[in-house]
């Protein structure tokens, strides 16, 4: 047995030297000893590929490609050992969990750390780098008592380090015996292979090339040792620039000193183990199988990058491309651009090429996204958890069920898996999907949660909700179901039972359980009984015909992922007895550690990996991204258990330990080295100014020792703006994919629409897409030309969705004047959005109405005066209204919760606060209550407002009057309307002037056109007045008198909106006002009678001017409805919208930016000018 190194900088043939030997044995003598080739873990695929594709070496029987851990599982099945139960990092983290239980009391330090997230995670990290090191929990000890030694003779302050090796020891000492001869986690394959490599006849004779390593564990030095005692030659390659045979130890901040310490140990090693030493092998990086032998440019880079200061490249090279990207999806694109040119113009294959970047995560998305659109085949060397598979989430979900008591999230993310039932027989998928988006909205309109989803007793009635008006008990109880309701009735039972059913089954089976054997078994049973492996494998089966191989394998690989970690769990902790909340946190904690193990589906692919972590062999261009500050090289993160001072003790004291945040700084300039000298023939290199966000990022201060390496190089710029590239071939670029070219015409054109150059070359583009994707090209002009305008219905079509003769309210008049494609949305088409089980602003506005409805009757009933009851029975009085309106609310909605029951307290309170002050103002009132609830049109107590529009349609108004008062006058008969609001409103002029307040107006013309009718006697118009039902808080910064309180809630109820110009009027509405303000209406009396300017009163004539207009205002609203007018054309007035308020967004899609993208500013002239104008339009109308 001979050692034999092999020695080289970067790209000097290492590897091509280990294969062309292996290659030589083989062809030598086919069938002798195995020829071992070791390299590290991801690195094994690429080297078995490249082995394969040897020349002269059609096939092979003795070469083959281990890790040490493949290694490991092949002699162990030889020799025997692993009949031992495998732990693996799931399995490991449970036991750790066991015992910080178990002995967490004892623990100085950790014991106020294990319950943080994260924890075990460390503890399984620090353990798995003191066994990789060799030490045992009996070293651990010895280091403690020496670090109390020392801190006792020199008062070095090591107690704390000394406490926290007390701790490890006591968790170290209990896995170690836990583990005993029963189990084997992963860090004891190697110790095991060392320990029986002697019996192996496979290695016996073998001769081994290792290759790609820096470093190596002691563990892996103890199986090398073995290695040389039980096999023939072994030869290890190591990235150094010359041997270091010297008794000097190498400068810590030399680029080479990983391997060469490496190099002190294994000679150091091979001296004391007797094993014979071959002179070194020193490679030259100008040879003729070095990679950069016909680069001049990258060699120089490889030759000179740790030199100081820098060497200048004195040429103009192709070979090298620094480039600036304006952010991170820029950087990517313009790789992607880079890729395609280079396959399609040079001939490279993907698997030529390589990207590399510093931190994956940061690019993860815009790789899969943008490399698909560009239509390039790439891999990324990642393992991605499982957590979000549709298995994970299934299971995940279903617990939650059970856990959480039926919620509603969990149970629909259970079924939207499509895991827990599958379509029946003669069901599309479609259809199934459909019919689950009816009971899921069924499910949030009633609130079904918790017992309402298992109680058989309780039915799950299908009726289409009505209005608080209409749904009272008596109504309730005459109508009947339509044959509809009872359809989706019987639909939404049957998937209710689809549902339940194996849920219940779970839940039952996991509630008899005794322990956590049982509980594992009650979960598998449950994913069997669904057919979950079958209904996977069809996945991967569909996912295969759709080319989609990697999700193929995932598929595969997820169920065997499952049942391996509910295998761990019974046998770490089968017999333990658990709870359903336990159980689930640790099935929860096992499915976040589960990572799919994925080998590239396809050889020629991109292959995309981290610099850290990622080997690539015969890579002929690479591109490293994301060269900024802070990222490369990386800022090294927490130790985690140890410090880097606690670390350096150790070490000092002579523990084997993993390096520290310090050493790992330093190692960033190999590995950094290791990516620039990856490719043999171009090598771009790139950062972005900005992230995601437009936060501004810094370039590392590498790019400035490139930029000063390579002064001939020109840094570009990378952008996803055409507009911002200035020179037409640059610009070229962007037609690298036929698909992403489409993207970028499309902005050019639009660019040339409004007014700016075009590089003639984009007119090729946009012919070549005529003639090839004719499809395609149509979409483009259409977008081009794009106007988000709708045309007006055909007078059928409008007839249609109307009909010849409209019944509308007021407030369906005001929807069209603000948007009129919000109202052919909302009463066209019916939209409307989801119905959800909550208690919204309507509900509540509903209730105060319907309460005070019954406050007025009850008193009107009773012959009792509004002013005469005190606030403590007026308070009663609306509490008793309010139990009687709770239950037909809302499908019950204010007797769901405790939380709802205190809210309908609450609402009592208001409504109760809102009687009270209608009695304040009924004693300060000559006005009565004359009406409640007057309702106008067909049916009702008033007849409609009838219009016959020009277009021969008619339109009917109906309405809803919530309070008439009258009083007698010198005038006659007078008569105010009060509409109740729960949130504060006035009535503004400019706001009837523009159409977007017609309600009251109308309400008035109505009741003013038939008073004589109904009161048996005309009548004058007294105002119009809003009244703010709510309970207002008070807030004084010294304390007030129960009449100052009193004085100041009058004040927030005082009335708004518009009054007659009469003191007669005024006087008789507030009896106690002499002069000044009102605190009851909005207005001031002067001395002699009049008003002050502040008041909100009109003149008599102006007010019919206003009813006259209001009129004319519908009518004309009514001809624009039925002539079908859709348009998609917003108002807006000062910083008011119609969009703010809007569920129609999307679906109009308005935006500014699209053509005609155009508000309806409203604008007025002078006070003058539209009093003029109201007067005038309203001239036709009989007020």
């Amino acid at each position: 047995m001979a050692l034999r190194i092999i020695v080289g900088r970067a790209g000097s043939g290492k590897s091509t030297r280990c294969m062309q030997e292996i290659r030589e044995r083989q062809q030598q003598q086919p069938m002798g000893a195995p020829l071992i080739y070791l390299v590290p873990q991801q690195m094994s695929f690429q080297v078995e590929y490249e082995l394969a594709a040897q020349v002269g070496l059609p096939g092979t029987m003795r070469a083959q490609v281990f890790s040490f851990r493949r290694l490991a599982w092949k002699i162990l099945q030889e020799v025997g050992g692993l009949s031992r139960i495998h732990i693996d990092d799931t399995g490991m983290k449970m036991i750790l969990r066991r015992i910080l239980e178990k002995r967490g009391g004892e623990l100085r330090v950790f014991g106020r750390a294990m319950d943080r997230n994260g924890f075990t995670d460390q503890l399984e990290e620090m353990y798995g780098e003191l066994v990789r090191h060799g030490m045992t929990a009996e070293d651990l000890l010895v280091q403690q008592e020496a670090l109390i030694r020392r801190d006792e003779g020199e008062g070095s302050g090591s107690g704390f380090l000394a406490d926290k090796l007390h701790d490890m020891h006591l968790i170290y000492d209990e896995l170690e015996r836990y583990l005993a001869e029963r189990y084997l986690d992963t860090e004891h394959y190697l110790p095991l292979l060392a320990e029986r490599l002697e019996r192996s006849r496979y290695i016996r004779g073998a001769e081994i090339w290792v290759d790609g390593f820096e470093h190596f564990t002691p563990q892996e030095l103890l199986v090398l040792r073995e290695l040389w005692t039980c096999a023939g030659d072994m030869s290890v390659t190591l990235t150094l620039d010359y041997p270091s045979d010297s008794g000097t130890v190498p400068d810590e901040l030399d680029l080479f000193y990983s391997s060469a310490m490496t190099y002190r140990v294994l000679m150091e090693l091979a001296e004391k183990s007797g094993v014979r030493v071959d002179a070194p092998v020193v490679l030259s990086r100008t040879g003729p199988v070095a990679r950069f032998a016909h680069n001049p440019a990258l060699s120089h880079l490889e030759a000179h990058y740790d030199r100081r200061p820098v060497r200048p490249y004195p040429y103009s090279t192709d070979s090298i491309r620094i480039a600036a990207a304006a952010n991170r999806r820029a950087e990517v694109e313009g790789v992607a651009q880079r890729i395609l040119s280079l396959v399609r113009d040079k001939g490279y294959r993907w698997r030529d090429i390589a990207v590399l970047v510093r931190n994956i995560k940061d690019y993860e998305h815009l790789f899969t996204t943008v490399f698909e659109d560009y239509g390039i085949p790439v891999f990324l060397d990642e393992k991605r958890p499982m957590l979000h598979h549709p298995l994970t989430e299934f299971i995940r979900s279903a617990l939650e069920v059970i856990r959480y008591n039926w919620r509603y999230e969990a149970i629909f993310r259970c079924i939207k898996t499509e895991l827990l039932f599958q379509p029946e027989m003669e069901e599309t998928a479609e259809e199934m999907r459909h019919r689950i988006d009816r009971v899921e909205n069924y499910v949030l309109a009633h609130g079904i949660e918790g017992y309402r989803w298992t109680d058989p007793n309780w039915q799950w009635k299908y009726r289409v909700y009505r209005g608080l008006d209409e749904n009272s008990v008596e109504v309730a109880a005459a109508m009947r179901q339509s044959d509809e309701e009872l359809a989706m009735e019987q639909e939404i039972a049957q998937l209710r039972q689809r549902i339940t059913v194996p849920l219940q089954q779970l839940e039952r089976a996991l509630t008899k359980a005794k322990n956590v054997r049982g509980l594992c078994e009650g979960l598998y049973l449950f994913l069997m009984k669904l057919n979950v492996p079958q209904r996977l494998e069809q996945w991967s089966e569909a996912a295969k015909e759709a080319h989609r191989l990697e999700q193929a394998r995932e598929h595969g690989q997820v169920w065997q992922a499952i049942i391996n970690m509910l295998d761990q769990i019974v046998e770490v902790m089968g017999d333990e007895r658990m709870d359903m909340e336990t159980f689930a946190s640790v099935i929860e904690a096992g499915m976040e550690n589960l990572k799919f193990a994925l080998v590239p589906p396809a050889l020629d692919q991109v292959l995309v990996g981290s610099i850290d972590r990622t080997r690539f062999a015969n890579v002929k261009c690479a591109f490293i991204l994301g060269i900024n500050d802070g990222v490369i090289p990386a800022r090294p993160k927490e130790d985690g258990m140890l410090s880097e001072g606690e670390r350096e003790s150790l070490l000092a004291n002579g523990m084997s330990l993993g390096p520290g945040s310090r050493r790992r700084l330093m190692e960033e300039e190999f590995m950094l080295y290791r990516a620039l000298a990856s490719a043999s023939e171009c090598l771009f290199l790139s950062y972005a100014l900005a992230d995601e966000e437009g936060k501004g990022l810094l370039p590392s201060a590498f790019m400035k020792r490139m930029k000063e390496m390579f002064p001939q190089v020109k840094e570009e710029f990378v952008t996803t703006e055409v507009a911002e590239i200035a020179a037409e071939e640059e610009q070229l670029a962007f037609l690298a994919n036929p698909s992403r070219a489409l993207s970028y015409l499309s902005a050019q054109l639009q660019q040339w629409r409004k007014g700016y150059g075009l590089a003639p070359f984009w007119w090729d583009a946009y012919n070549w897409l005529i003639r090839e994707m004719p499809d395609q090209q149509a979409r483009v002009t259409r977008a081009l030309f794009y106007r988000n305008e709708e045309r007006a219905l055909k007078k059928e079509t409008s007839q249609a969705l109307y009909g010849k003769k409209i019944r509308a309210s007021v407030s369906r008049m005001e929807r069209f004047q603000a948007c009129p494609f919000s109202h052919f949305a909302s009463h066209g088409l019916k939209l409307h959005e989801r119905d959800l089980y909550r208690l919204e602003a309507p509900d509540i506005g509903q209730l105060f109405h319907a309460a005070l409805k019954l406050v007025g009757e009850h008193m009107e009933k009773n012959q009792v005066e509004w002013g005469a009851l005190e606030a403590e029975q007026m308070h009663k009085l609306a509490a008793e209204q309010v139990d009687v309106l709770s239950p037909l609310l809302q499908k019950q909605i204010l007797l769901s919760s405790g939380r709802n029951r205190y809210i309908t307290h609450k609402l009592k309170n208001v409504v109760g606060r809102a009687a009270v002050m209608l009695g304040e103002h009924a004693r300060r009132s000559e006005f009565t209550p004359r009406a409640l609830e007057l309702g106008f049109g067909t049916g009702a107590q008033l007849p409609p407002l009838m219009f016959d529009l020009p277009n021969g349609c008619t339109m009917e108004l109906v309405g809803r009057i919530d309070r008439v008062d009258g009083a007698e006058s010198t005038q006659g008969l007078l008569l105010r309307i009060i509409d109740y609001k729960s949130s504060a409103k006035d009535l503004v002029i400019e706001d009837v002037y523009f159409g977007l307040s017609l309600q009251m107006l109308t309400y008035l013309d109505v009741l003013i056109s038939q008073a004589e009718a109904f009161f048996g006697e005309a009548a004058v118009p007294a105002g119009i007045l809003y009244f703010h039902v709510h309970n207002p808080l008070l807030r004084s910064l010294v304390p007030l008198s129960e009449d100052k309180i009193q004085g100041e809630i009058r004040k927030r109820f005082k009335m708004k909106g518009l009054l007659v110009e009469n003191e007669e009027i005024v006087r008789l509405m507030d009896t106690e006002l002499e002069t000044g303000y009102s605190d009851i209406l909005p207005v001031a009396l002067k001395k002699d009678g009049g008003f002050y300017s502040t008041s909100r009163v009109i003149s008599s004539k102006r007010l019919d001017q206003l009813r006259g207009y209001t009129r004319a205002m519908i009518r004309e609203i009514g001809q624009r409805i039925t002539d079908g007018d859709i348009s998609i054309y917003p108002y807006r007035h000062k910083k008011r919208t119609a969009c703010t308020f809007c569920t129609f967004k999307s679906v109009c899609q308005f935006d500014q930016m699209v053509e005609p993208g155009e508000f309806h500013v409203l604008r007025r002239e002078s006070d003058e000018a539209m009093w003029q104008e109201i007067a005038e339009k309203g001239k036709g109308e009989n007020v």
